[in-house]
């Protein structure tokens, strides 16, 4: 599973907590300033399966464009703070919405456990 986090300088310890959780690939947009590029002309990658937007990092147009854009091509989002335990718990809590349809649920190596009721 390939995840664009927008906002944010310093990510490490989120970096690390996502990849136990099953993240292979992180993608790290500041998204802070003009020398990273402009919104319009930096769409998120196609190989991304989920966006985590770092609210307090974000300014509002940036957070507008982005979720548009990201509920267009249809991939969750999940929004926090910079704080470790609150992106895992909201990472944790969108993952679980999903069906076992979910391209992201299928990536997974646990989905056959998952979904041995069915």
């Amino acid at each position: 599973m390939s995840i664009l986090i927008l906002g944010g300088d310093k990510i490490d310890p989120i970096r690390k907590v996502l990849m136990t959780l099953g993240v292979d690939e992180i993608i790290h947009w500041t998204a802070r300033n003009q020398k990273n590029g402009r919104k319009k002309d930096k769409p998120i990658p196609s190989q991304v399966s989920m966006v985590v937007m770092l609210t307090n990092f974000l300014n509002h147009n940036a957070m507008k464009h982005y979720r548009s854009e990201a509920k267009e091509k249809g991939l969750p989002i999940v929004y926090g703070t910079r704080n470790v335990e609150c992106i895992k718990s909201e990472f944790i809590k969108v993952v679980s919405t999903l069906d076992k349809d979910s391209e992201i649920c299928k990536q997974c190596e646990n989905y056959i456990a998952c979904y041995q009721k069915d």
